[in-house]
């Protein structure tokens, strides 16, 4: 980091820090520490007793306020949803901002002000997200002969009645159904692939081999695929994971999704 484009402000006089803030708003990324409190008011009202905060007010006007635990914000607003302007109240500093379209309101008090800097941060990457189970899927499509040599992709996300089969295809032993697994493999795991196994000799009239793929198999899931004639293939996506890279417009929430 070029530490010119990061500086620590004094707190001896917060008429100055006012100025200093209410200049860089929009400009710079400022950070603050210290004791303080919350109020909104709107459609609905709440407040935020005293507690130590960091408040995170960002180049686009988002703010975020984070206390000392959890990853969730304990208050936020968008970007540009309105303007932010900082001023003295009684001798303590107060961040004030009102929303554009709705005219809530957002105020925060810090009584005691622990730490005060601003940041000229520039960040011009994107958020590229890799490794799911579908990543790992679309690698096993690329790459058969980890499922089982000579192996040959019919399909993928087939669809039936007891949900979709990650791949489908034809396999050294005939027909083949693939459902992958990035996370250990559970008892739920191998009762759905029995079900699909079900599927294909109810509805379709044809047997067809199954094989759950996962990183690790407990003893009670491995014989449960074993006294069902199914197959199990431990492949560790996470000696796969940097082969593998999602495009840019992939949404960070669905990184977390599980199957």
């Amino acid at each position: 980091m070029d530490i010119t484009n990061f500086e620590i402000l004094s707190l001896d006089s917060l008429t100055e820090v006012v100025k200093r803030l209410n200049s860089a708003v929009g400009e710079k990324m400022i950070i603050l520490a210290g004791h303080c409190k919350a109020f909104f008011d709107g459609r609905i009202k709440s407040t935020l007793e005293d507690g130590d905060r960091f408040l995170f007010i960002k180049k686009d006007l988002s703010i975020i306020m984070h206390g000392p635990t959890g990853v969730k914000p304990l208050n936020w607003q968008k970007p540009q949803a309105g303007p932010i302007q900082f001023k003295l109240k009684e001798k303590l500093l107060e961040m004030f901002t009102k929303r554009t379209k709705t005219e809530e309101t957002l105020t925060i008090l810090f009584s005691n002000l622990q730490f005060l800097a601003l940041w000229h941060a520039y960040d011009e990457t994107e958020l590229e997200i890799y490794g799911d189970e579908s990543d790992l899927v679309k690698y096993l499509v690329s790459n058969p002969e980890l499922i089982e040599p000579g192996f040959q992709v019919l399909k993928t996300e087939y669809n039936t009645d007891v949900g979709p089969v990650d791949i489908r295809g034809i396999g050294k032993e005939g027909e083949t159904i693939v459902e992958v697994k990035k996370r250990k493999a559970t008892p739920q795991d191998a009762h759905q692939l029995k079900r699909y196994i079900e599927f294909f000799q109810e509805k379709e009239k044809k047997e067809v081999k199954g094989i759950l793929v996962a990183p690790d198999f407990p003893v009670k899931v491995s014989e449960y695929l074993t006294n069902h004639k199914l197959v199990f293939k431990v492949i560790k996506w996470e000696e796969i994971f940097p082969l593998i890279k999602r495009s840019k417009d992939s949404k960070l929430e669905e990184f977390f999704k599980e199957k």
